[in-house]
């Protein structure tokens, strides 16, 4: 199960570990994404300091059908308690989690500032 609140902005924001290059987890306040179709986004620098080695460039195509590329790097993830190794986007700035990583899931959401989120596993 993954816990989470909601912001002033009204983002559903939870925390997520993601493993080092030495095997440390760093844990990371993410926006859930439901539009984002991968499992997580992350800066560019923090992908960096963790570590991750690059495995390839992604095409995307953004709502307003805009096509950019981003670096996709692999990394593990604790997700519910259990250990995912899962692609990375490197972004400029975003710290995203995406439906991939939300599949099979319940999600629940009190839309309000503070409002609690429940994640859990099917």
């Amino acid at each position: 199960m993954i816990v989470g609140s909601v912001n002033r902005d009204l983002e559903a924001v939870v925390e997520i570990a993601v493993q080092d290059d030495k095997g440390e987890f760093h844990s990371f306040h993410c926006v859930l994404d439901t539009g984002f179709d991968g499992f997580i986004a992350l800066p560019a620098q923090v992908i960096q300091r963790l570590g991750l080695v690059q495995s390839e460039i992604r095409r995307t195509l953004l709502v307003d059908a805009v096509e950019i590329f981003f670096p996709l790097y692999w990394g593990t993830v604790n997700w519910c308690e259990e250990f995912l190794e899962v692609p990375v986007l490197g972004t400029e700035q975003d710290f995203l989690v995406g439906a991939a990583l939300l599949e099979n899931s319940t999600l629940t959401v009190q839309v309000w500032n503070s409002g609690d989120i429940l994640v859990e596993p099917r």
